[in-house]
């Protein structure tokens, strides 16, 4: 399947037609569907696979004969009964595909104990290291944790925007990733954004002071040496006693 060619489901509508809860809580398939989790997410624990597969609520919802699909995310595990699954390779990564047929019980139950403790995954999965799936973008990653306290019993950080400007240094021009996308001529044309994962400090950190104080000195170094300063940041006033 070329995900490419794929288009998707802008309208929110996707997921509650294709599925439907049942008084039980489980949740059935109203059409022929495919749901891909990474493989990682097996490789670090965000995801199990025996006759069930239990994993992380960051999947990607497929109807290949519609030639639609929409992310389905929630600060959450979920329990699936797949018909089959099969691995396959999309866009350099390894993916579990899932297969169920209509009238399938898809989802074992929506009724999940709450973990405060989930937002560390997500953060380390899509923030720190930015491993981003196919089926997710830029929106999905900036709105992770909006609706943390109902999902997981904990909100993630003391107000939305704290994420906000996580994902802010994240988001960098295409075609210039020193430069910020909320900067770029690429935000304004409406294209998406290149997603860098915070432990990338040689391209997030202003500054050669803060570079080289923190970890990944070899790429912090070398990120200075290749873009040095242009101007004084406070950190370095502050460092050398320049007055304000």
């Amino acid at each position: 399947m070329d995900v490419g060619q794929l288009k998707r489901d802008r309208t929110r509508t996707l997921i509650p037609k294709a599925l439907t809860e049942l008084e039980d809580g489980s949740v059935i398939a109203n059409k022929d569907l495919e749901i891909h989790i990474p493989k990682r997410f097996v490789e670090n624990g965000m995801a199990s696979v025996s006759d069930v597969v239990s994993s992380v609520c960051a999947m990607g919802v497929v109807i290949p004969k519609e030639g639609v699909y929409s992310p389905l995310i929630a600060l959450s595990d979920a329990v699936l009964v797949p018909l089959s699954i099969r691995e396959t390779n999309i866009q350099g990564n390894q993916y579990l595909v899932l297969e169920f047929s209509k009238g399938d019980t898809v989802i074992q139950s929506l009724n999940y104990i709450m973990d405060p403790n989930k937002p560390y995954a997500f953060t380390m999965e899509f923030y720190y290291y930015a491993k981003i799936p196919w089926y997710m973008d830029h929106r999905d990653v900036r709105s992770l944790f909006d609706n943390a306290k109902a999902e997981c019993g904990e909100t993630v950080g003391s107000s939305f925007q704290v994420p906000r400007v996580l994902t802010s240094l994240m988001f960098r021009d295409p075609d210039n990733l020193d430069q910020a996308y909320r900067y770029s001529q690429a935000a304004k044309e409406g294209r998406p954004p290149v997603i860098v994962g915070l432990n990338n400090g040689s391209m997030l950190i202003d500054g050669t002071f803060a570079k080289i104080t923190g970890g990944y000195l070899q790429d912090n170094t070398l990120g200075a040496m290749v873009n040095p300063d242009t101007k004084v940041t406070d950190y370095e006033r502050i460092m050398r006693g320049i007055p304000q």
